[in-house]
């Protein structure tokens, strides 16, 4: 989820169930991208589902592939397993947004270093046709551990040089400190005042950050697939310039299980975004900082949208952390 930019989420009071036909008898648009899709984008949306299979049918056409498994799905985006000549791959169609528009540009930025190689790409369809890696996830590694160093080495690897056209997560900082306004509007008494204006105090300072290189800005152990050529390779980069200490949130915020079991949540979040935060080599005092306001917009967001991106109480604790 991305809590920088808001978004009208407002569901229609009765909404229509859409139908959609399948494209043969390998395939079918899941229910739940469906579901995710109206929910989100309303009418919008569901203009979308209704041309999503003929641009499936058109992109297998173009790119030469033939449907190789069952269709899978995010929030946003259908995949579909396919093969291209004798080439294993994946077609992924996302729904027309300028939050889904600078994916490709990152993958060949990547270059296949830590990510999965774009093999082509659709700017009209916003289709992609990737290296296909998975199913498994970084999210079945048993050791908590070793599975955040997994994922701060691949925001190391992932940290090269950006272009000047690249969108800078300084630049998002503005619509992130609108957005808190309004929750905190709407909710005034959902956190206390300290804990608010120390986000907001990092958010101002991620304005005026100037880092150069490549994050991935939605890296979690679910966009973290076992591959072939490497043996992880992280998926869905938002393709933003700046620190990935950024990225420390959503890999920790993941671990619901894990740090609520351990009998001091606060201790637990630090020796998790430190852990993060070694093994992608940046500062950890400021890892620190982007976790606790991304999960302080996180917690006032769920309060106020349907949804169960993260654990809510994990959320406020990690909202309640200090320097």
């Amino acid at each position: 989820m991305n809590q920088i930019v808001a978004r009208d989420t407002r569901r229609a009071r009765h909404q229509p169930r859409l139908l959609v036909p399948k494209l043969n008898s390998m395939f079918q648009i899941p229910e739940g991208l469906v579901r995710a899709t109206m929910n989100r984008e309303g009418s919008t949306g569901a203009d979308w589902l209704a041309e999503l299979p003929a641009i499936v049918i058109q992109l297998l056409d173009a790119w030469d592939c033939e449907i190789d498994g069952e269709a899978q799905h995010g929030e946003v985006a259908l995949v579909v397993p396919v093969r291209q000549r004798d080439t294993a791959a994946a077609l992924k169609v996302s729904f027309p947004h300028p939050g889904n528009e600078s994916e490709p540009d990152a993958l060949r930025r990547f270059g296949g270093h830590g990510a999965v190689q774009l093999l082509e790409y659709s700017d009209e369809t916003f289709g992609l046709l990737l290296e296909r890696a998975g199913p498994h996830s970084l999210a079945e590694v048993e050791s908590i551990d070793e599975a955040i160093e997994i994922a701060g080495d691949l925001a190391r690897q992932l940290a090269v040089p950006a272009s000047s056209s690249t969108p800078a997560l300084a630049d998002t900082a503005d619509g992130w400190e609108e957005q808190l306004d309004w929750q905190i509007a709407a909710v005034p008494d959902a956190l206390p005042a300290a804990a608010v204006e120390r986000a907001r105090s990092t958010i101002r300072a991620l304005s005026a950050e100037t880092t150069t290189t490549m994050l991935h800005g939605d890296l979690h152990f679910r966009n973290v697939l076992a591959a072939e050529r490497q043996p992880w390779l992280a998926i869905d980069p938002k393709g933003w310039r700046g620190t990935a200490a950024y990225d420390a949130f959503t890999v920790v915020a993941g671990n619901s299980a894990a740090i609520q079991g351990s009998g001091d949540i606060h201790r637990a979040l630090r020796d998790h975004t430190r852990r993060f935060a070694n093994a992608a080599s940046v500062d950890v005092g400021l890892a620190t900082a982007c976790v606790q306001a991304r999960a302080t917009s996180s917690y006032l967001y769920q309060l106020l949208q349907t949804g169960d991106w993260f654990d809510l109480d994990l959320l406020r604790e990690a909202a309640l952390l200090e320097a």
